[in-house]
Parts: C-alpha cells; structure tokens; sequence
C-alpha cells in the first residue's frame, strides 16, 4: 500500500523542524558570544597588567619618587612632576588593552538568521529573495 502521511503527521514533522531549528538559531550565537569573550580575555589580561602596575607605582614608589626628584625641584614640583610620570605609565598600558579589544557583534548568528528568514519567505509565502 502506497499510504500519504496525514495532516497531523505532516504538522507534527513541520512542527518537530521548527523546534529543531530554533534550537540551532539560538545555539549559534550562544557558541559566537563564547568565541568573542574568549578573544577578548587578551584584552582583559592587559588591562589587569595595567591595574597592577599602576597600583605598584604608586603604593611602592611614589614617596622615593618624589624624595628624589625633591632633591632637585620644590617639594610640590616635585610630586606633580612624578604623578605625570605615573599617569604617562598607566595611559599607555591602559592603551595597549585598549587596541587589544574586539568589540562586535555576533555577525555569523546575524547572516544565519537573515537567510534562514529569506528562505522561509521564498519557501512558505512563495516570495522570491530581494
């Protein structure tokens, strides 16, 4: 006997797909945003250098720094003259993280759901793909 799947069969098979691809849709971006973060642990890492450094700089140092430079300089001259040397440290270590980041969104989820939208509207409204 060559039987035809029913209605409710027909259903459940479309509905089972539909299911199945809403899993795969939410799962790509979830495997993407993983991939971003773990780009992006470099970044964090320079920042937490920068951090550390410039505590370092200024819990171990900055009353030798300014003893010394007072040798030359006004006391006060020579506390700024030492806290822009700090902030110059810090600047460009915060920097170097700075350009290490990789700010973006999840672009292939993005181009996965446009086309997975662009094929059911050609595929089940019979529209053509503009």
């Amino acid at each position: 006997m060559n039987e035809r799947a029913g209605y409710s069969t027909l259903f459940g098979r479309i509905r089972e797909n539909v299911k199945a691809l809403i899993r795969k849709q939410i799962e790509l971006p979830k495997q993407e945003i993983a991939e971003i973060v773990q780009a992006n642990l470099g970044a964090v890492k320079w920042f937490a250098v920068a951090l550390v450094l410039g505590l370092l700089f200024l819990v171990s140092f900055v009353i030798l720094l300014v003893a010394i430079v007072a040798i030359w300089v006004p006391l006060p001259i020579a506390a700024l003259i030492v806290t822009l040397l700090l902030a110059l440290f810090g600047a460009a270590t915060g920097w170097r993280g700075y350009r290490s980041l990789d700010l973006r969104g999840p672009t292939r989820s993005i181009e996965s759901f446009k086309e997975t939208v662009s094929w059911a509207k050609a595929r089940l409204l019979g529209r053509s793909e503009s």
